[in-house]
């Protein structure tokens, strides 16, 4: 799964956006998707971004595709709501 991200590349602007974002997010589940797109931009493979999180490198492979489909704003939103009681 480690060859998924051959060619995984951000743009300068778009990577400070993200380190922008990263700081600014209280959020640990949202500062690891957003700390996964930064290692792979710097060549590490999904496998390696999942052990350095301690997840499933299917989890990041389905971080990575969320945001080649929906974007940050994609990325950033969680989906469990948590228990509504």
């Amino acid at each position: 799964m480690g060859d998924a991200t051959v060619g995984f590349a951000l743009d300068t602007l778009l990577r400070k956006k993200i380190e922008k974002l990263r700081r600014k997010d209280k959020d640990v589940r949202i500062h690891n998707r957003l700390s996964v797109l930064l290692w792979l931009d710097q060549g590490r493979s999904l496998d390696d971004c999942a052990q350095l999180l301690g997840v499933c490198s299917r989890t990041v492979g389905n971080w990575l595709e969320l945001y080649q489909r929906g974007g940050l704003q994609a990325l950033r939103t969680l989906e469990y709501k948590g228990d509504q009681g």
